[in-house]
């Protein structure tokens, strides 16, 4: 937990105790959950490495912070050291302690660090247009079938992050994420979300499909015709007998779809079993939204279209996308004549 934020004193209201909870409440939500849950997992395990070496830990210094780093290079990977040095600093400076990691000899062998162990960061594959069409032909009838349908239409035209989906409500309520259905198409609300830490909201337009099979605003209205799901969460569980419950899937379970109609598109494709399923690895939750992002940068939209369906606060993320999508047909060997 971090130390509450002021001193109190005499001066302060006579609910300065509350206050100070408060005050501390509000001092925690400054990064997000998720940070939080990493990090305090982070901190557990150098205070159990400090305990177990007979050092300190709070306050550590830049010494024993980087003898953590060197005991743990190798069997990390360097994007978890750098998270966990982070979330040790973050630790330290609820604290009033900064740690030094611009000194030598900390900087040199942290650089030193990186370079031996530094590996590009696995990515999952693009889930392409084609390759949804392929896994929407082969999704199974059913009312599993129809949630599987808008979900991953849904998901891909509006570049939804796997715990956006899981989120996704049919009717606005505070604080929710909703779907509103309109004449122009579905509006996305949503009142939080990775890239909006602060809860202004967003908001994501999804636009009829050119074509019936693959219009996610067709889906959507079959799926919600199907379910009957007026209130309350919109994709939801449905167990081998084909009963529906009433909690929302969670984020795993998206993920589980989105590799389950992978395979089905292999399978339709003539791939057998074992083929299909070690093709399905190189897909995610991600994977829809990335593929919007790599078709929609081959067929030429424009930069700032992509940014804003993705909600990229930073236009060099969403370059990453177009750069990779790109690759191949803004390349300078195309123009020397081969």
């Amino acid at each position: 937990m971090l130390p509450v934020p002021f001193a109190l004193n005499p001066a302060l209201p006579a609910n300065a105790v509350e206050i100070a909870a408060r005050a501390k409440g509000y001092a925690e939500q400054a990064q997000a959950e998720n940070t939080r849950t990493a990090y305090a997992s982070d901190w557990a395990i150098f205070e159990a490495w400090c305990a177990a070496h007979g050092v300190q830990s709070l306050p550590a210094d830049p010494g024993t912070v980087l003898a953590f780093l060197v005991d743990t290079a190798g069997t990390l990977t360097v994007s978890t050291q750098r998270r966990r040095l982070a979330a040790i600093k973050s630790r330290l400076r609820a604290f009033g302690v900064t740690l030094d990691t611009a000194a030598e000899p900390f900087r040199s062998v942290w650089k030193g660090i990186r370079r031996a162990h530094g590996r590009p960061p696995v990515k999952k594959a693009p889930l392409m247009p084609m390759q949804l069409r392929r896994a929407l032909g082969a999704v199974p009838p059913g009312l599993a079938g129809v949630r599987d349908r808008a979900l991953l239409l849904v998901g891909f035209a509006g570049g939804l992050r796997r715990n956006e989906l899981a989120q996704l409500e049919v009717l606005a309520r505070p604080g929710a994420d909703w779907v509103e259905d309109g004449p122009d198409g579905l509006t996305v609300h949503l009142a939080r979300s990775k890239g909006d830490q602060e809860g202004e909201g967003q908001v994501i337009g999804i636009p009829p499909g050119v074509h019936r099979s693959t219009c996610p605003v067709r889906a959507w209205r079959a799926w919600l015709d199907v379910s009957g799901i007026n209130a309350g969460p919109a994709f939801r569980s449905i167990d081998r007998h084909g009963r529906m419950g009433e909690d929302p899937l969670c984020a795993h379970s998206i993920a589980l779809i989105v590799k389950r109609a992978a395979i089905a598109g292999e399978l339709a494709n003539g791939a057998t079993q074992a083929d299909a399923e070690a093709a399905a690895k190189k897909f995610a939750g991600h994977s829809p939204r990335r593929g919007l992002a790599t078709s929609a940068a081959r067929n030429k939209a424009p930069g700032h279209l992509i940014q804003k369906q993705l909600r990229h606060r930073k236009y060099d993320t969403t370059a990453g996308y177009i750069e990779e999508a790109q690759l191949h047909d803004e390349n300078a060997a195309s123009y020397a004549g081969l």
